[in-house]
């Protein structure tokens, strides 16, 4: 079998963590119930030789290198909260290699990571930057992400306006569901973390299970899967 080796210094290095599957429904913002949930840790490799971050360090490019070895780079760890560094340097190889929907999920796993760490005003500025990169997006998970992102950055006028756009753009009875709960947690000035169950209309306290049989394809099947 081929040894698995860091794609910028070739160093040996293990096959990617798989983290267990979930058996409570997510967050808002898509963050895994347990006992997935608790292995956020695990989710990024780093390189003992070169310090590469990334989740498969085996599949890293080559032209990875470059940013690995800038003081932008290396200047993270003095400069960040220690539990967001492997994130924050993920997110900044997916920058430079113009992979702009990695870059924000590493971002809001760096929030997570500052959640777990109680550094509220370190999620909420890196919320903000995942928010930012994913002003764009037609999709509507993301837009529904975004708009928790949003919210739990306090970022409240924002969020507002964004459901409003989200509305505007006649979502299914799910979607809807999840923008009203939004907007009543907004008026609220809540900044709180909420699982997706509690968003949804009975029988969705366990959504993963109860409503799994209408939800088969897309986000709808990838929310509420067992």
């Amino acid at each position: 079998m081929t040894q698995l080796v860091c794609g910028v210094c070739a160093r040996p290095c293990r096959a990617a963590f798989r983290a267990p599957q979930p058996e409570i429904a997510p967050d808002l913002d898509m963050r895994p119930g347990e006992p997935a949930r608790s292995t956020l840790r695990n989710w990024i490799q780093v390189c003992p030789s070169c310090g590469a971050a990334a989740p498969a360090l085996a599949d890293l490019p080559a032209s990875a290198e470059p940013v690995v070895k800038s003081d932008e780079y290396r200047l993270l760890s003095t400069t960040a909260l220690e539990e967001t560094v492997p994130f924050r340097r993920w997110a900044l190889i997916c920058e430079r290699l113009g992979d702009r929907a990695q870059q924000a999920e590493a971002l809001l796993q760096a929030a997570w990571a500052a959640d777990d760490a109680a550094a509220m005003t370190e999620a909420a500025a890196l919320r903000g930057a995942a928010v930012a990169l994913w002003a764009d997006t037609v999709d509507i998970e993301t837009g529904l992400r975004r708009l928790d992102a949003m919210r739990r950055a306090g970022m409240f006028a924002a969020a507002e306006a964004w459901a409003d756009e989200l509305t505007a753009r006649e979502p299914d009875e799910l979607a809807r569901a999840i923008i009203g709960f939004q907007r009543a947690r907004i008026a609220g000035r809540d900044i709180g973390r909420h699982l997706i169950g509690s968003a949804l209309p009975p029988p969705a306290r366990a959504p993963h299970v109860s409503h799994g049989k209408r939800a088969t394809t897309g986000f709808w099947s990838r929310l509420f899967r067992k």
